[in-house]
């Protein structure tokens, strides 16, 4: 790592480079020397908890200088590095990471003011252009709707682009209370899951919901019907043998340490509005109307030919599983009819948590909105 003025800090296989000429070609309103860079690198298998040390860090530092800056050290062969610039606001810096680098030479210079500076300002141009052109194309933005609204739905779009992800891990399911298990124990693992996947929120709810994707999905497979097709398929792998998805995926430490306990297990008997539906009919409306080339309706075909058995299965659980009494009629599961702190319970599993139902929850009850779903 190279910083103030090319100081050698030696971090291990990686290479990060902060150039004194970049941070002056690009900086608006600061003079050269005011500035400071200071840095930690951290060991760690928990990168969920990467606030923590920085927060613990900066304590420290701030005990000892009484001053609010990293401490300018690393752990050995750290797998985490931050980073911390303070100058005076507004600025811009270029920060460039290059791995397997051997080490700073003429080469190594030329390959930052490539990736740096006027060039990277001028890809960036380039990028965010065919970003605009795309947009306009794809979505038919009226040129009657403001600037201010179609910034609203540039960024919008982005943010949900942003927020897709990959994960990987386990999630858990309850299972029903037995004699002989032990105290704690109430839930099995569900075998080791990916999924890709957009997010409903990247702070606060930064994991799969299975409802929210299909909304989600309604906006991207216009963007790119690939990413679509990859996504719905991600969540159809997730299908079990009976036709149940989890609703909720947390998968992996990092996604765990988001949700409060009492929302970690997924319960079999529980299901979640079937929006991936509206994408699929979405999709076939359109190769009706040959909004797609010959390729990519090819594709979404094969597409739609594999994942029938799936669709079905899944269709066949709700109709199975969430039925009502009276021919029918249907109604979620999941409803607490033991709770005290609520007038009216929810209903997570329907998406709409906390719209008025039946105040004490029954298998007596029909639900409207889950019959729609039929």
């Amino acid at each position: 790592m190279w910083l103030m003025r090319g100081t050698a800090v030696d971090l291990g296989g990686g290479v990060m480079d902060i150039h004194d000429d970049s941070i002056l070609a690009l900086v608006r309103g600061m003079i050269l020397d005011d500035y400071e860079i200071h840095y930690s690198g951290f060991k760690t298998l928990h990168i969920h908890c990467l606030s923590e040390l920085v927060t613990a860090n900066l304590g420290t530092q701030a005990r000892k200088f009484n001053r609010l800056q990293l401490s300018d050290t690393s752990d050995h062969s750290p797998n985490i590095l931050v980073l911390q610039i303070s100058a005076r606001i507004s600025f811009k810096a270029d920060v460039v990471f290059v791995s397997g680098s051997s080490g700073h030479n003429s080469r190594m210079e030329e390959r930052f003011r490539s990736l740096t500076g006027c060039s990277l300002t001028a890809h960036l141009s380039e990028k965010q252009n065919q970003f605009e052109e795309k947009f306009e194309r794809t979505f038919n933005i009226s040129d009657e709707l403001n600037p201010e609204a179609k910034a609203v739905s540039k960024a919008a779009l982005g943010t949900l682009l942003g927020g897709t992800g990959y994960f990987y891990g386990q999630s858990k399911i309850s299972t029903p209370p037995s004699s002989n298990q032990k105290l704690g124990d109430n839930f099995i693992s569900y075998w080791p899951a990916e999924l890709y996947t957009a997010v409903p929120s990247q702070p606060f709810f930064p994991r799969g919901f299975l409802w929210d994707e299909g909304f989600h999905q309604l906006l991207i497979w216009h963007w790119d019907v690939h990413i679509s097709l990859d996504i719905i398929g991600h969540w159809l792998d997730l299908m079990n043998i009976e036709g149940w998805i989890p609703r909720e995926q947390i998968l992996g430490a990092e996604a765990l340490s988001k949700v409060p306990a009492e929302f970690v297990l997924q319960y079999p008997t529980d299901g979640n509005p079937p929006t991936l539906f509206l994408v699929l009919r979405d999709l076939m409306c359109s190769i009706k109307k040959n909004q797609f080339a010959a390729t990519e309706r090819n594709e979404i075909s094969i597409f739609l030919d594999q994942a029938f058995i799936r669709l079905e299965a899944w269709f066949n659980w709700f109709n199975t599983t969430q039925s009502g009494k009276i021919a029918s009629t249907y109604f979620w599961h999941g409803r607490d009819n033991a709770t005290i702190r609520e007038l009216n319970p929810k209903t997570l599993s329907s998406g709409l948590d906390d719209y008025p139902r039946a105040s004490h929850p029954s298998e007596d009850e029909c639900h409207l909105d889950l019959r729609c779903w039929m």
